[in-house]
């Protein structure tokens, strides 16, 4: 509790020296000011895994694109604002993990377990991951000049993901080794505001009016094999909502 007290007086602190430090701009305007902002909203992340490359049969179904059933997560976000009107923003993430594999060891036991007989190590797959999501979004601020501090924008949101899986059994019976894929590719209408209380500091939020995705999974079970796909259409309204708190420079 003492550490929760410490952050919410010192914030209650920063709040309120830079809201008597809000104030309208005066001089001339810079071309292009440069921003970095933490932001906190619906997870847009993907996955996907590998089918098992042993079956005598495979099926599938489209991986889920909507916001609704993500998780709160948090990342970063950079700005370019330029002649103080039209904004640019920037995002994304990477992930990617190589986990070697190793073969089977033989060992001396049959069945059942005997004193002083060697037991067998089972092989290591091979396992391979990697995730990208990287997305833009262009809009333009308007001013308000009975609340200059209050600058809401509207524009446009664009955005791509990727993510595949790659597994390598060490076994006779395997066919080689086999790969997930899946993407997507959205965009929306993009509408928020940004309160700034002083020059170089603000927090705001945004919204998706709109949004329209498209998402793909493919599978190859078995090296050779065709792959096995599905794809899926999500729209959504006041879509995945955030919450901004960014410095400018």
């Amino acid at each position: 509790m003492k550490v929760k007290s410490i952050i919410t007086l010192a914030a209650t602190l920063l709040l309120g020296v830079a809201t008597v430090q809000a104030q309208e701009q005066k001089g001339p305007v810079a071309p292009v000011r440069i921003g970095v902002a933490l932001t906190a909203g619906s997870n847009s992340y993907l996955n996907v895994s590998a089918q098992p490359g042993m079956l005598t049969s495979y099926g599938t179904q489209a991986l889920s694109v909507g916001w609704t059933d993500k998780a709160l997560a948090f990342g970063l976000e950079g700005s370019l604002i330029f002649c103080d009107h039209w904004k640019l923003d920037l995002g994304g993430a990477f992930s990617y993990y190589n986990n070697p594999g190793y073969a089977y060891v033989p060992g001396t036991m049959d069945a059942t377990y005997e004193m002083g007989e060697i037991p067998a190590y089972e092989a290591v797959d091979l396992k391979k991951n990697m995730n990208w999501l990287a997305y833009a979004a262009f809009s333009y601020y308007f001013r308000i000049p009975a609340v200059p501090a209050l600058r809401p924008y509207a524009g446009l949101r664009f955005q791509g993901a990727y993510a595949s899986d790659l597994t390598g059994y060490d076994y006779y019976e395997a066919m080689g080794v086999s790969v997930g894929e899946s993407y997507t590719l959205s965009a929306g209408v993009l509408t928020g505001v940004d309160y700034y209380f002083s020059r170089n500091f603000y927090v705001g939020m945004a919204v998706e009016p709109f949004r329209y995705s498209y998402g793909v999974v493919k599978y190859r079970p078995q090296e050779g094999l065709a792959n096995l796909g599905a794809d899926t259409h999500f729209l959504g309204a006041f879509a995945a909502p955030r919450l901004k708190i960014g410095f400018l420079f």
